[in-house]
């Protein structure tokens, strides 16, 4: 990965960033600390300015992907997501890290700082950082969303009736609207 990967947390992914920090140091990969200290003083801090932090770099480019771990990877996540062009996933296994680059191509990654373990969480961010996008029949998907952020970023709803997308091999897979059953 040629750009820095932008790492943001609040208090309760503190301890977890660290461990993320000495595997990318031990590998050489650039990265940028966006994310809380660890400060006696402080109870917690709030995980939405270390997402948006993080979510920034990504939409704008500077950052080549990011890292956001919170006490469960959920909050993060949902405010990454605000953000035009960004497509955060919470991970919880090495499975799921691979499924969302190949699939779904996620540039920013949250975990839950108290719901995995480091040498877990290690293993999900090096199969992140090492798994390509597979194009083809996922590019459909992502064209879908990319169409509503476009659409709901003006203050509409999107809300289309589901269509064929014609990409990859299963082109001409109906679609089938079960919820008017």
């Amino acid at each position: 990965m040629e750009k820095k990967i932008y790492i943001g947390n609040d208090t309760a992914g503190y301890y977890l960033k660290q461990k993320c920090i000495e595997y990318l140091e031990g590998k050489g990969i650039p990265y940028v600390d966006c994310g809380s200290e660890d400060n006696p003083d402080i109870d917690a801090t709030r995980y939405p300015f270390f997402a948006a932090k993080v979510a920034k770099a990504v939409a704008t480019g500077e950052a080549g992907c990011g890292l956001l771990i919170c006490g469960s990877g959920i909050g993060i996540s949902m405010m990454a997501n605000k953000f035009k062009g960004v497509r955060a996933a919470l991970v919880s296994s090495t499975y799921l890290a691979r499924m969302t680059r190949r699939h779904n191509d996620s540039n920013v990654l949250c975990l839950g700082g108290r719901i995995i373990g480091e040498w877990e969480a290690i293993d999900i961010l090096e199969t992140f950082l090492n798994t390509e996008y597979d194009g083809g029949f996922h590019d459909g998907s992502l064209a879908l969303i990319k169409e509503a952020e476009d659409y709901m970023m003006n203050g509409n709803i999107w809300c289309e009736e589901p269509r064929k997308i014609s990409t990859g091999p299963l082109a001409d897979a109906e679609i089938f609207d079960r919820s008017k059953s």
